[in-house]
């Protein structure tokens, strides 16, 4: 007799292949689609890729085939898309970025992770087993709408940079909600697309600030002629200067004005100063107000604030396979959606994602959740395992999250 969990899984297996059956218009294959790469994970198997597609409807055709688990389209372009990787001929990729929420460290981090039970639940003292049973722990990794938020804000200063200081149209970038934790941002450019990976790796360092030296860039920072740092003849910030040192000096205004965000250690050595500094600096920004060591500090701050939290790995892979948008995510049954860029800020991933059916009822058995929101509904913690009825998409997250089983469908 087919487990609790196998059981469930083959429920949200049909539920995948009606959805795509019904809404396969959602799909959106890549530009040139039949230059692309294209894979995916079945239900059961191993992932399947090296797959070529001649058109968009050839595209939305083989996902509602296949109905899988998780979508793939690569990143690059191929004169034999189906080839092996060695064979394909590579003609180009869009320039990809990642955000996740994992990456971000937000202030939730470390609270999200929750080993339960199929039987008891929630076990707060997990070992190498359930204390009450000794059945096998599952993971329960959850996303709560903080993580989604920081994701969101920092996709939001990806593409503000990507325009202002790399010269990337607003027509040319396309933003979409993974449907899990995060934020996936491409660039369709002819001026990135034949960059090779080490050009795309100097991208990625001057979104992460790495190696950035302050006083080449006219910072404090750095040893003076007697190996103390010095902010002599440095002109005084304007906070109008476009690129990375206009933002490095609003920054460090900004920390001015907030210094509970800086470090308690700064705050306990020049406390009196920053006082002094968040008021001095509205009217007249000189670093000359200042010790030296005081800016130096500051301005390390201030560029690891600045740093964009990507996926360095994955902007530099010129062969790199990402999500196709307009599937679903198989590790919730979220649908990884496209957000305009105008309305990215404004847009809440965890309701436009909800693509499953609100109106059919499954129940289920949680074994343990926190409370949520998903959907534009509000759902209570489920503190310990309890049999309840829920909307289809809600309870489909819920089994892939790996919080729920299946008892049945309802309605």
């Amino acid at each position: 007799m087919a487990s609790a969990r196998a059981r469930s899984l083959e429920f949200v297996r049909a539920v995948f292949r009606e959805f795509y059956r019904r809404s396969a218009s959602l799909i959106n294959p890549p530009p040139r689609p039949e230059m692309r790469e294209y894979g995916y994970w079945p239900f059961d198997g191993e992932m399947v890729r090296h797959i070529a597609l001649g058109s968009a409807d050839e595209v939305r055709a083989a996902v509602v085939k296949a109905s899988p688990l998780h979508a793939y389209r690569s990143a690059a372009y191929y004169r034999y898309p189906a080839a092996p990787m060695n064979e394909k001929e590579w003609l180009g990729a869009d320039l990809i970025f990642d955000i996740d929420a994992d990456h971000l460290d937000p202030p939730c981090a470390g609270r999200h992770e929750y080993q339960l039970c199929s039987v008891h639940g929630l076990v707060e003292e997990a070992g190498n087993g359930c204390p009450s049973c000794g059945q096998p722990l599952r993971t329960l990794e959850w996303v709560c709408e903080g993580c989604i938020s920081g994701a969101r804000a920092e996709a939001a200063r990806l593409v503000a940079i990507l325009m202002d200081e790399l010269g990337v149209e607003e027509g040319e970038i396309e933003v979409g909600f993974s449907g899990n934790r995060g934020y996936h941002v491409v660039v369709y450019s002819e001026a990135f697309r034949g960059l090779d990976q080490i050009a795309r790796r100097a991208i990625v360092g001057y979104l992460l600030c790495e190696g950035l030296v302050p006083s080449l860039v006219g910072l404090p920072g750095g040893a003076g002629k007697r190996g103390r740092p010095s902010v002599k003849g440095l002109p005084p910030p304007t906070f109008q200067l476009p690129g990375l040192k206009g933002r490095i000096e609003r920054r460090i205004y900004a920390l001015l004005q907030n210094p509970k965000l800086l470090p308690q250690k700064l705050l306990q050595k020049y406390g009196g100063i920053i006082e002094q500094l968040s008021s001095s600096w509205i009217e007249d920004p000189d670093w000359a107000a200042a010790p030296a060591g005081l800016w130096e500090q500051l301005v390390e701050v201030a560029i690891r604030m600045e740093s964009i939290k990507i996926d360095p790995v994955v902007t530099a892979d010129i062969h790199r396979l990402l999500r196709l948008s307009g599937t679903l995510n198989g590790k919730t049954g979220l649908l990884a959606c496209r957000i305009p860029v105008g309305e990215l800020e404004d847009t809440d991933p965890l309701e436009v994602s909800a693509a499953l059916p609100k109106d059919r009822r499954v129940r289920v058995r949680v074994l343990y959740c926190p409370a949520f929101r998903l959907g534009g509904m509000e759902f209570d913690e489920v503190p310990e395992p309890r049999s309840m009825e829920l909307p289809l998409y809600a309870a489909t997250y819920l089994v892939l999250r790996g919080a729920a089983e299946i008892e049945g469908v309802s309605s």
